[in-house]
């Protein structure tokens, strides 16, 4: 299905036949779409959705999931702090920096119609896609929960009718070696397909530890996926998959040292070794986190199914069922064994003078299993006048998360915060409905519900501490919790309509307008230190209103899309974390519905195809965000603030001077431009390719911490390859942020730099 991993560019299947496309093809090319779970030209759908072929994704080195925040207008993120397997996207300034699995996301990922619950495996590298759909905004009705900031779908490519495939090798910056094959082997023409991939990634790192001597953030990735294709006549059609991916890689906390141009870390512990193992055979870990080393560990399996029935020439039914089980462990130091409040630095993370204090251990291994199981129909009536999605969807989840935290001075003393076992399970069950009726010739209106209940429930176990409880940080039970007056289950039962409207000015050129409302489901603070922290969250709703322009002018040379939106998130949920004052490397977790939400901005994505193989791009985001409805509570601590009360500055949404903070990752100005060009010489085919994206500043943090802003930026990407039409092989050269930019992409304790810049050289043959 994919790949889980973190790395640099890889190339994406079919390129040769990308490559022949963009040389011989005339203006801009359609993509079809299934942005309303059914086929449509991206033109003649009436939501903002930005969708990239597979020849797009070569050109502009997409190759896995957060790639995609170079070309998306109002989109950005990161790989999370320290676990280089998850990415937090912001969409429309609706986001989600935390993997615990108590906490929903604003933008669901799919893969093959098929919901990627936790974010711990969300950056995936792309094998053989079709194409990608980034839908923006919410999409409650025919995607459902948690998707209030978007969805992102991608699509993969079915098993061929005939034999063939590729194989490739590549080598890149930090000594990175990749390797990776494809083939579609036919087993009965006609009937019986299938195809099988693998994939092996390593390097050895970018970050030097200068204290252990150890590599950090380094990668080593391997995995498969086979797919199975059968024909059951001419109205019956079985897609499977099967997947296994391991993937060792974190993103941990760095600085830039200008004198050896090195990234270095300074934390004490070390790779290969356990906690106790780097302070000297103490013991600071209940037995099932003791063995964790420094690192973050993803490994997932899964299956999916869809059986699709053409009933009628009017009506096809699927029957979609996806099982996915993920296995996360990592061991972090977000304080890098640093004294935060004397070690100095300069923007973005340039370091000057690194103190020695204590070790920020968080320790976490987690099991998440997801089954869901729709069932879709898709069908016309009335003459064709009336196209309808509608379905009955149940998913499932079932998480275990053994979990601790506590600080380390430099002489070996634990602090504890908290030792303990979590499980959380969700049920959900949906039944949705569109349709999109022509009212007129050009004219089509559209409606659709979607009914939602969702049944949640968290329980907690104190695991056994070798290290004592320190004042309110007391172990804790489920009992305790109820004890405390808070609740272990929660439940929702929501309606979300949508309504558009879309007229055809032209052939080439239409309007909408739509209204849509989505939900994101409630949780806990399950990271609190004691049972009475154990607070609950209430489920975020949004009603968003878009209007737009669709249209392709010069005979499809020139495609120009515009999007305008206005909403207002109710209940925005929002963690904020920071460290301690009073407790150095000690992190303090607070989730909150701290207010609403209210954004509006304009989206353009706009392509330009003057001549045959030659393709310019230029997409922009424009969005002014703001809290509005602020909650009281919160309201009375940043007065607390001002009036001189420590304790409530730089916490929650209130900043150090006691102001409202501005929304985290709302960045008020984005925009990518690129150009490739495709040059045909006989047999072969040049393409260079380069683009410039360009974000303005905006605040990682809640708080809107100083020390962890992020500065605008500008990030150049480029590429060339030569490729052999008759002999099938393909030399490449590329590069990603190539003046290695260096800018803060979060904050914690400290800030959390960019990936910094990778060159890539590959080698590739189609057979």
């Amino acid at each position: 299905m994919y790949a889980l991993t973190a790395g640099a560019a890889q190339a994406q299947d079919a390129v040769p036949a990308a490559d022949a496309t963009a040389a011989s093809q005339e203006g801009v090319g359609d993509i079809v779409v299934t942005a309303q779970r059914r086929e449509q030209r991206l033109q003649d759908v009436p939501i903002a959705v930005s969708a990239f072929s597979s020849a797009d994704l070569q050109t502009r080195q997409i190759s896995r999931t957060i790639d995609l925040l170079n070309y998306v207008p109002n989109l950005i993120g990161h790989n999370n702090t320290s676990v280089g397997t998850a990415n937090s996207y912001s969409m429309r300034g609706l986001n989600n920096n935390e993997t615990i699995s108590t906490f929903d996301l604003p933008v669901g990922t799919y893969v093959d119609d098929v919901y990627m619950s936790r974010q711990s495996a969300n950056n995936f590298a792309f094998f053989d896609v079709e194409r990608i759909e980034v839908l923006r905004g919410p999409q409650g009705t025919l995607f459902g929960r948690n998707t209030t900031g978007g969805a992102i779908n991608v699509i993969m490519k079915k098993p061929g009718e005939d034999f063939g495939g590729f194989a490739e090798v590549g080598y890149g910056r930090f000594d990175r070696m990749t390797a990776r094959a494809s083939v579609d082997l036919p087993i009965v023409s006609d009937k019986v397909l299938s195809k099988i991939q693998g994939y092996y990634v390593n390097d050895d790192g970018y970050v030097k530890n200068r204290v252990t001597g150890d590599r950090l953030n380094d990668e080593k990735s391997y995995g498969f996926r086979g797919a199975l294709r059968v024909f059951g006549g001419d109205t019956v059609t079985w897609d499977g998959t099967v997947d296994y991916n391991y993937q060792s890689y974190a993103n941990f906390p760095n600085f830039y040292d200008p004198a050896t141009k090195d990234r270095v870390s300074y934390t004490r512990l070390r790779k290969g070794q356990t906690v106790s193992d780097v302070f000297g055979g103490r013991s600071y870990l209940s037995e099932g986190l003791a063995d964790n080393t420094l690192g973050n560990v993803a490994e997932s399996w899964s299956f999916t199914s869809n059986l699709q029935i053409d009933a009628t020439d009017d009506l096809t039914v699927n029957i979609i069922t996806g099982y996915r089980h993920i296995y996360n462990e990592y061991l972090t130091d977000s304080a890098m064994s640093l004294a935060s409040a004397s070690t100095v630095y300069t923007y973005p993370a340039d370091i000057v003078t690194a103190t020695p204090g204590s070790t920020s251990v968080l320790a976490n291994d987690s099991w998440h299993g997801q089954f869901s199981q729709e069932i879709k129909a898709t069908g016309k009536a009335l003459d064709n006048k009336l196209t309808y999605t509608g379905g009955l969807y149940y998913i499932r989840e079932d998480n275990k998360t053994n979990f601790a935290n506590l600080a380390i001075t430099a002489a070996g003393a634990g602090t504890l915060s908290a030792d303990r076992t979590m499980s959380n399970n969700t049920d959900a069950i949906a039944a949705y409905f569109q349709a999109d009726y022509e009212a007129i010739e050009g004219l089509t209106l559209t409606a659709g519900i979607r009914y939602t209940e969702e049944y949640k429930d968290i329980a907690f176990q104190a695991n056994d501490s070798p290290l004592p409880p320190v004042g309110l940080n007391q172990p804790f039970n489920t009992d305790d919790i109820v004890a405390a007056g808070l609740p272990i289950k929660q439940t929702a039962k929501v309606w979300t309509p949508r309504f558009a409207i879309n007229y055809k000015l032209a052939p080439d050129v239409s309007v909408f307008a739509s209204a849509t409302k989505g939900f994101k489901s409630g949780g806990w603070v399950s990271r609190a230190y004691n049972a009475a922290g154990m607070f609950p969250f209430s489920r975020e709703t949004i009603w968003s209103f878009e209007g737009g322009l669709r249209s392709e002018w010069f005979d499809r040379k020139l495609r120009m899309n515009l999007t305008g939106f206005y909403f207002n998130d109710m209940d925005n949920q929002l963690p904020a974390g920071r460290e301690n004052p009073l407790v150095p490397g000690q992190i303090i977790y607070v989730t909150r519905n701290f207010a609403d939400l209210r954004n509006y901005g304009l989206e353009s994505e706009i392509t330009l195809a003057p001549v045959r193989g030659l393709n310019i791009y230029w997409t922009a985001g424009l969005q002014h965000a703001r809290f509005k409805n602020v909650d009281p509570s919160v309201i009375a601590q940043a007065a607390n603030c001002r009036n001189g009360v420590a304790s409530a500055c730089n916490q929650g949404i209130v900043t150090a001077a006691g102001e409202i903070a501005l929304p985290s990752r709302v960045a008020p100005f984005n925009s990518t431009v690129g150009v490739n060009y495709t040059a045909e010489f006989g047999d072969f085919r040049l393409t260079p390719s380069v683009s410039w994206a360009y974000t303005d500043g905006s605040w990682p943090s809640a708080q809107n911490d100083i020390r962890g802003y992020q500065e605008a930026h500008g990030l150049w990407n480029g590429g060339i390859s030569l490729r052999n039409v008759a002999q099938g092989w393909t030399l490449s050269a590329e590069c990603t942020n190539c003046f290695d930019r260096r800018f803060v992409s979060s904050f914690l304790i400290f800030p959390y730099l960019n990936e910094p810049g990778r060159w890539t050289v590959r080698a590739r043959y189609d057979f």
